[in-house]
């Protein structure tokens, strides 16, 4: 069985394990785009790919798919875009569809790591190659895929927990109490980042967690779920930091703070630390104003254009591993200047 990630201690390790994967593999993920020739279709020529995304209207997942979108036509291939809406039942009648038009490969972020496995079985059954992207259906199933591409979660959710500790510690606080805002707990990604986090809480004495819920990758949800946390926790001296998964969910929560009056920050013990993830501009907009503690380098264009470069590996014959990790890097304000661009998409 393939596990997503492995046992570490917490603390510098974590932080230590994402500078090296940054290191490792940052001429892996865009050096295969730069050194490729414009027009380097060889056996992915005239292959047709069903692209099977959860939702397009997250930033993130637009970004991907828009970025494979761009880079699969250099191989010669030919997409085709589907979105479930993060409906597994409509993803589950989408790869029906797929694997009726008999595509050569399907490309699927999963809606539901359980309720995927049936298709991934029929897929099998036809005789349709799958790549796993972001999103890994549940484990003991990787006898389905070829291969998956993204990141490792319980990993980023570990050193999510992790940035939280330090930006209590910055403010000046011994102890906190903590929320998360997390995306779709359906799905992969939210299921095995909110595993690592919680996982990871328990190791940091100083992070006291009373709540997560689930804010659906969506900025109106998680701000609404904020303002409502922040009502709950008003009679018991406040929340002192919130993690809200991705960028645009941890603004989320910024907006509904400073609508509430509760100043946003990690320079005292009366500012709310707030850490986020997938590093989007408004985070690093967030984070060079001094609202934003941290966010994380999952940068979704990288992501697309090494999916797309990975299909092109399928249909040329190379041997895939199962598991193909992206390196992320904590991003802070110390940092912040070297990420604007990458993270800005």
């Amino acid at each position: 069985m393939v596990k997503m990630s492995s046992k570490l201690t917490f603390g510098v390790n974590i932080a230590a394990r994402l500078r090296r994967l940054a290191v490792i593999a940052f001429g892996l993920v865009l050096g295969l785009a730069l050194a490729l020739p414009a027009h380097a279709a060889g056996e992915s020529k005239g292959k047709k790919v069903a692209l099977l995304m959860t939702i397009m209207t997250t930033p993130y997942v637009a970004a991907l798919a828009k970025a494979f979108q761009d880079r699969a036509p250099f191989h010669g291939m030919e997409v085709t875009l589907f979105a479930a809406q993060y409906d597994a039942a409509l993803q589950a009648q989408q790869i029906d569809d797929a694997i009726a038009r008999k595509f050569d490969v399907l490309v699927l972020m999963s809606a539901g790591e359980s309720a995927v496995v049936p298709s991934l079985t029929r897929a099998k059954a036809a005789g349709i190659p799958v790549i796993m992207v972001n999103n890994v259906p549940k484990d003991g199933t990787e006898d389905l895929y070829v291969t998956f591409v993204g990141q490792d979660q319980v990993l980023l959710g570990r050193a999510a927990a992790e940035a939280v500790s330090n930006g209590l510690k910055a403010s000046g606080r011994k102890l906190g109490k903590v929320a998360a805002i997390t995306g779709f707990l359906s799905s992969g990604a939210a299921i095995r980042r909110n595993a690592g986090f919680k996982e990871a809480v328990k190791k940091f004495s100083n992070i006291d967690l009373q709540a997560v819920e689930d804010g659906r990758w969506d900025t109106a949800t998680s701000e609404k779920v904020a303002g409502q946390l922040y009502a709950r926790f008003a009679g018991r001296g406040g929340l002192d930091a919130v993690y809200g998964m991705a960028d645009n969910q941890a603004v989320g929560a910024i907006r509904a703070a400073e609508a509430a009056g509760i100043k946003v920050g990690y320079g005292s013990p009366k500012e709310l630390v707030v850490v986020g993830g997938n590093c989007l501009k408004e985070g690093i907009d967030s984070i060079k104003a001094g609202k934003l503690f941290a966010t994380f380098s999952q940068i979704p264009t990288d992501l697309g254009v090494k999916t797309a470069d990975t299909v092109n590996d399928y249909f040329s014959g190379k041997k895939l591993p199962k598991l193909m990790l992206l390196p992320v890097e904590l991003i802070t304000k110390a940092n912040v200047a070297q990420w604007e661009t990458k993270c800005t998409y």
